[in-house]
């Protein structure tokens, strides 16, 4: 019978239509455009420039619619969101999964932790190093993860192609007193570094990814520490604590009385010589399987968990850490057999640590089954004439997909799961670093199934350029991430960009409802739409100001990232009006910002270029 080798030794504001539009320098033709859309719009969407039908709308165009202080060699304690700007009300829960499936765990983002840090602040979304060329050390406040406990387990999400991070554990003793360090070994997404590092004292034993207490704690400080050892520094975005505290009632029940998950089946023993020791990594497969992932195999994966300090492929924290690596919010928890029914009717496989010993599954039909440690993934669950059963993919069985009793399950399965769910499309990431462009882009996208989201995967070969045609006051990037998203929107563009944000509407790819030349053309299926926010502050379209040269930086430094992302020619920057023939970006066209426009993409496309290579 296969084992796992020492398997536990082994994430509108309303636009407000004024009756009156303080605009003071617009042509004549403007106010009585936007006069007209006051009265034909509803009073919650944008002020419109222009008037067409719905169908003309849907497939054309959109503009018409729409402390840190300096850190001292003393280590000082402050809150590490004044590290960066943030997105105003925004909350903490930001940066987590829409939909949390925490039993026992609690979760605590980058953006959320305080305590005291050496050469380490907030950036990228995540925890990072100020000085790239030195060390950063994070020590956190007293953390309480809710009720007392005795078995510990970290797990962490991070961006470690570039360099290592550690985690470490001091937990809080009934004295007011702190145990010493345990470390969870140095992870890094380089192959050949992250390894653990058990230890036993007085006060417990950090057994690989678990550390058991001799008395019952309720608090502990972090430890993280990050090195860069490659090309650009680690980030971490969030760290999990799992306790054995107290059972957390789930607040959702589960009403589904049958549900199976479409996971691909992989057998451990078919990857020659490591076969019978990577049943956590072949579990891990299957789901990266179930969210669509390709051109990887089983050995890949084992590769990406190994822990050369124990020679183990089932780590806990190393194969959630490593399902971060990839993009996934993953984490360790304690479940019970509700939180597993609920997680699955969340449509999340869970991956399930057990130990079997003979007997405990005859009466599922494996009397003879029996291993010392063993990972395998729970796809659904069903009853038949009333006797409740768990639909397994147990990478241990030639059949792979296997039905356990619920009951027997039980008596097998201590607790510990993997829970690994895709990133919500609500992200971030940064623009102009170092520079006047410094931005945090905030991805708020349409939600699927939209008429304004038609979908698709399309080779990027344009970047199409609008200005919004809303000359009200509030009309701000912030407000038209809301318009887009609302119920019966027909149109759609994949960023905007005001003085000061950026939202992102749609992934790159997608085709969207934006350059006015109909649904097979050029502009829609092969464009990345960006709208330019004018607004009140403008002054009209022939008297720009302040407001829109800054909001005019800003997208060219946008533009400027994704020509290099996609390996594009500043001759893939087009108007609005060379698709459609429409008078836009009309306050770039109408001033003769054309050409600078392109000039100031140019120089930072070059600088993005010397810099990256």
């Amino acid at each position: 019978m296969t084992t796992e080798n020492k398997t536990k030794k082994d994430l509108l504001s309303k636009l407000p239509v004024p009756l009156l539009i303080a605009v003071i320098a617009v042509s004549a033709s403007v106010i009585v455009a936007v006069l007209l859309m006051v009265f034909l719009s509803p009073s919650d969407t944008p002020v419109s420039a222009d008037i067409r039908t719905e169908q003309e709308t849907a497939e054309t165009d959109t503009e018409t619619q729409t402390e840190t202080e300096e850190e001292t060699i003393e280590v000082k304690e402050e809150m590490l969101l004044q590290a960066d700007k943030f997105p105003k009300n925004e909350s903490k829960d930001f940066y987590k999964s829409d939909e949390k499936l925490f039993n026992r765990a609690v979760m605590y983002s980058a953006n959320e932790l305080k305590g005291k840090f050496d050469n380490v602040i907030f950036k990228y979304d995540g925890l990072t190093l100020q000085d790239v060329t030195k060390d950063g050390v994070f020590i956190s406040n007293d953390i309480k993860p809710g009720g007392e406990f005795r078995k510990l387990i970290m797990s962490w999400n991070a961006d470690t192609s570039g360099g290592t991070v550690e985690v470490e554990v001091m937990a809080k003793l009934s004295d007011g007193t702190y145990t010493e360090p345990y470390s969870w070994g140095v992870w890094s997404a380089i192959p050949g570094v992250s390894a653990s590092r058990s230890r036993k004292d007085e006060h417990g034993e950090l057994d690989i990814d678990t550390l058991n207490l001799k008395e019952k704690c309720s608090a502990v400080k972090l430890k993280i520490t990050l090195k860069k050892t490659a090309e650009k520094a680690p980030v971490l975005y969030n760290v999990t604590v799992a306790t054995d505290r107290a059972k957390q009632e789930i607040s959702k029940n589960t009403v589904t009385k049958k549900i199976k998950l479409s996971v691909k089946k992989r057998y451990q023993l078919d990857v020659p010589e490591i076969g019978g020791v990577i049943c956590s990594p072949t579990s891990l497969s299957m789901v990266r399987d179930y969210y669509k992932e390709k051109g990887f195999e089983t050995v890949d994966t084992a590769k990406g968990v190994y822990d050369n300090g124990e020679g183990i492929y089932g780590n806990w924290s190393y194969n959630v850490a490593y399902a971060g690596e990839l993009g996934y919010n993953a984490y360790v928890d304690i479940y019970d057999m509700k939180a597993l029914k609920w997680a699955l009717s969340k449509n999340v496989p869970v991956i399930c640590s057990v130990k079997i010993k003979k007997g405990q599954l005859k009466d599922s039909g494996y009397p003879d089954y029996s291993t010392n440690g063993h990972l395998l993934c729970v796809i659904g669950y069903e009853t038949v004439d009333g006797v409740e059963w768990l639909i397994v993919n147990d990478p241990a069985k030639k059949q792979v997909e296997v039905k356990y009793l619920a009951s027997e399950f039980e008596t097998i399965w201590p607790g510990t799961v993997y829970i690994v769910q895709e990133k919500p499309e609500r992200y971030t990431w940064r623009i102009g670093e170092g520079t006047e462009q410094d931005i945090l882009v905030v991805a708020d996208c349409i939600p699927e199934g939209r008429y304004n989201r038609p979908g698709g995967n399309y080779k990027v070969k344009y970047i199409v350029i609008h200005n919004t045609g809303n000359f009200s006051t509030g009309a701000d990037a912030n407000s038209h991430r809301s318009y887009v998203k609302e119920d019966g929107c027909k149109v759609s563009w994949h960023y905007t960009v005001d003085d000061k944000r950026i939202y992102k509407h749609l992934p790159e790819e997608e085709r969207a409802w934006h350059a006015g030349d109909g649904r097979e053309g050029k502009g829609n299926t092969y464009g990345i739409g960006i709208e330019m926010c004018v607004n009140h502050e403008t002054l009209g379209t022939k008297n720009p100001t302040e407001y829109f040269y800054k909001t005019m930086d800003n997208t060219a430094q946008l533009v400027a990232e994704l020509l290099y992302k996609y390996d594009l020619s500043i001759k893939a920057v087009k108007q609005h009006w060379h698709f459609s023939g429409k008078n836009c970006p009309q306050v770039i066209r109408e001033n003769d910002l054309w050409e600078p426009f392109l000039e100031n993409i140019q120089q930072r496309y070059d600088k993005i270029k010397a810099e990256r290579g």
